[in-house]
């Protein structure tokens, strides 16, 4: 899978996937932005941003370190084909 490090640039792989695959083609997207990266003030009622280069980094991890979720996404889309008879057992 690409790494999208910006949303500039994952703007950018969607233009090139609407070129091959077509603007009304279907997809399933899982997006984190810097918003999504953040830690809780003492008493847990607000939430509190981290620095954009924290979040660059802990976001880039999730595609180095926990490259399962891949594997458990394709795990998905192959049980939901089996479901469909479009795959054998």
């Amino acid at each position: 899978m690409a790494t999208n490090n910006t949303l500039a640039n994952l703007r950018d792989r969607v233009n090139r996937l609407i070129e091959l695959q077509g603007e009304d083609s279907p997809c399933a997207a899982f997006i984190f932005t810097n918003e999504d990266v953040f830690t809780w003030s003492e008493d847990g009622g607000d939430q509190l941003p981290v620095d954009r280069e924290v979040a660059f980094e802990v976001l880039n991890s999730i595609e180095d370190d926990y490259d399962y979720l891949y594997t458990e996404i394709f795990d998905c889309i192959d049980r939901e084909l089996r479901e469909r008879g479009l795959v054998d057992s």
